[in-house]
């Protein structure tokens, strides 16, 4: 295994409060009240994606909207407790590693300074950088091409059905990040690898 790469939210940075928050927020503001349970379905998917897949009316509008409301949440974001030591291990071993988020660049300056993650990364695939986003392949598939890495050589870690489904259909192993998923259970043991801590992907990375 030459590269690994990474999904950000809930797997690198723990955002599901603000970005659920804000989503519940927004919503009860036009009068639609939705489980929580529901709303975490759509976690990890572009914001546009999220608010067609729950059938909101006006999804443009409401789109806004959210991302407004983010900023009353933003506080509330943490880096997972041992992704800075994983990291920096990962990048002392000489393992190449890159990103693949469905944050828009600005979403990411937004935060990620915040924490000092980006130094580790070769490279960054941001929504719009494709024209499918995951759980299609596409921005895997990019990130391969611009890493010149092949699918065999590669892992891509994330927390949600959604990361899983573009891995495995870009023809990547798929590794959960256990750290950042309340339901595992949702993955019917379709994952290849499970990280339970962010140690254990560095203690993979040795073997592989």
């Amino acid at each position: 295994m030459v590269a690994i790469i990474f999904d950000v939210d809930g797997t690198l940075l723990a955002t599901e409060e603000m970005y659920i928050g804000a989503l519940d927020y927004t919503l009860k503001q036009q009068g639609i009240e939705k489980p929580y349970d529901t709303l975490y379905r759509v976690f990890g998917l572009p914001a546009y994606e999220s608010l067609v897949n729950l059938k909101i009316p006006n999804p443009e509008v409401i789109q806004v909207a959210w991302r407004k409301n983010l900023e009353q949440y933003r506080d509330s974001i943490r880096l997972y407790d041992g992704v800075a030591d994983m990291l920096a291990a990962l990048s002392a071993q000489q393992e190449t590693l890159g990103v693949v988020t469905s944050n828009t660049p600005e979403e990411f300056e937004a935060h990620h300074d915040r924490f000092g993650i980006e130094q580790f990364f070769s490279d960054f695939v941001f929504a719009g950088m494709t024209k499918k986003m995951k759980p299609a392949p596409d921005p895997i598939l990019l990130a391969l091409s611009r890493l010149s890495i092949q699918p065999e050589e590669t892992i891509y870690i994330g927390d949600s059905v959604h990361d899983m489904g573009a891995a495995h259909a870009a023809g990547v192993k798929f590794g959960m990040a256990a750290w950042g998923v309340p339901n595992q259970e949702v993955f019917e043991q379709q994952a290849d690898y499970i990280f339970d801590r962010p140690s254990d992907v560095v203690n993979w990375a040795q073997n592989n």
